[in-house]
Parts: structure tokens; C-alpha cells; sequence
């Protein structure tokens, strides 16, 4: 017979290893990358293409988003390849994609992620005291209660599969790949950063989150900015959520 499992050492252990080595990124040069990532230069791979394409886009992915959000992944993507190819561009040329070293960005992608978590972390207990001092209802996002709530693994699958998949492939190609760059070629490009990165909080449709989405929005869109590529802005969203939901199933099994 196996010992049980301890499950509160093995989640303050997690919780010291990523905070505390967070702590460590962001103090030790992480805080230059950060202040890069925010402060961009001008962008020069921009869309160039008029407003109601765009209009039309944004505003299907809203409806998507309020009547049948299993809709967006598709949707996203769809926008995103149909606009870019609409600006005569080619996709995978345009967002980077091809001729990566896998194990470089997984190691920059992580040590990014350990970056930006705390002042994303930061935010998100303001904004969530912000709402309790104002009496306001502060409820997980519906995705995530039902997360949450699920037993079995059957139950947590399609979740996690449109959280560290669907999800960051889809918000980095259409918000990140997509909206950015039109903005950018019409805005400059701090405006065009942090526009693309309101949308991208506002479309989680929750109000709590809004301001931490949305400085982690313009966080990737400096990573997109810097590196040339989607690749690394994939890898820090699939992270970012992937951290999320390991500290929700540690928490709860710790306080079963």
C-alpha cells in the first residue's frame, strides 16, 4: 500500500518553486524585458486593409463569444488566416512560424512566463479587492467553475484541451497575429498594444479579469513584438494557463 499523497506540502512546495523563482526573474534583469516589452518600437510587419473587414471580424467573434463560445476557436482562427491572406500575405511567413528552435523558445517561453506572473498576479488581487470593497459579485468565469467542479478526468479534459491548446493558439493568432498589426499600421504602435490587448480582455467576457488580462494581453503582444514570431507569445499563454490550472487542482485536493 502507497502512503497518501500529501497534497498541502506538495502544493506550498509548487507555490514556493514558481513564485519564489519568479520572484528571483523578475528582480534579476526580468524588469528591463517587462519595460521592453511595454515600451515597443515602431512596428514594421503591419496589415494593411480597411476598416470593415476588421469591423465585421470583431464583430462576429463578439457574437461568437456572447451566444456559443465553443465558436471562437474556429472563429479566431479563421480571422486570422482570412485577413492576413486578404492583406496578401502568407501566414506562417507573416507570424513567424516557420524555422524555430523548439527547445530555445520552450526555455525562453518559460522564463518569460516567470517574468511577467507576478505583476500579472499583482493585478489580479487588486482588481479582485477593487470589487469586493465595491460590493460587487466576484465569481470565477463559468469555464472555470465548471473546471472546478468536475471529479473526473473526463470531466477536466475539454476543458484543459481549449485552455492550454485551443485557447492560446487562437487568442495569439487573430489578437496578437491579426489585430495588432492592423492597429499598428493605422496607430502607433503603444496605442495599437494596448487596443489589441483590451479587446483580448474584454472578449473573456468577465469583469474581474479584465485588467489583469489586459496588461497580460500587451505583455504578449511586446513578446510578439520582440521575438518575430507567435511561437513564444503561444508558449507563455499555454504556460500561463497551464500554471493556473495545476495551482486550482493542487488547491483543491489540498483543502479536500
Amino acid at each position: 500500500m502507497f502512503p497518501p499523497v500529501n497534497f498541502s506540502f506538495w502544493f506550498l512546495c509548487y507555490l514556493t518553486l514558481v513564485f519564489g523563482g519568479a520572484l528571483c526573474f523578475l528582480f534579476f534583469g526580468g524588469w528591463r524585458r517587462l519595460l521592453t516589452w511595454l515600451q515597443p518600437p515602431a512596428l514594421t510587419a503591419t496589415l494593411s486593409f480597411g476598416p470593415w473587414p476588421m469591423v465585421m471580424a470583431v464583430s462576429f467573434l463578439g457574437s461568437a463569444a456572447w451566444i456559443a463560445p465553443a465558436l471562437l476557436p474556429g472563429a479566431g482562427l479563421a480571422a486570422g488566416l482570412l485577413l492576413t491572406s486578404f492583406s496578401g500575405l502568407r501566414p506562417g511567413n507573416f507570424w513567424g512560424l516557420q524555422g524555430r528552435n523548439p527547445a530555445k523558445d520552450l526555455g525562453q517561453s518559460l522564463r518569460n512566463l516567470l517574468i511577467l506572473l507576478w505583476p500579472v498576479l499583482f493585478l489580479l488581487l487588486l482588481s479582485s479587492s477593487l470589487y469586493l470593497a465595491l460590493g460587487l459579485p466576484l465569481e470565477p468565469q463559468p469555464a472555470l467553475l465548471k473546471f472546478l467542479e468536475a471529479r473526473e478526468l473526463g470531466q477536466m479534459l475539454p476543458f484543459l484541451a481549449y485552455a492550454l491548446v485551443l485557447a492560446p493558439v487562437w487568442e495569439e493568432v487573430f489578437f496578437r497575429g491579426t489585430l495588432f498589426p492592423w492597429l499598428a499600421g493605422r496607430l502607433p504602435v503603444h496605442q495599437a498594444q494596448w487596443l489589441s490587448a483590451l479587446a483580448f480582455g474584454a472578449v473573456h467576457l468577465h469583469g474581474p479579469t479584465l485588467i489583469p488580462l489586459t496588461v497580460f494581453g500587451a505583455l504578449l503582444a511586446g513578446i510578439y513584438r520582440t521575438s518575430g514570431s507567435l511561437v513564444p507569445s503561444i508558449l507563455v499563454h499555454a504556460f500561463f494557463n497551464a500554471n493556473t490550472c495545476i495551482l486550482l487542482l493542487l488547491g483543491r485536493a489540498a483543502t479536500a
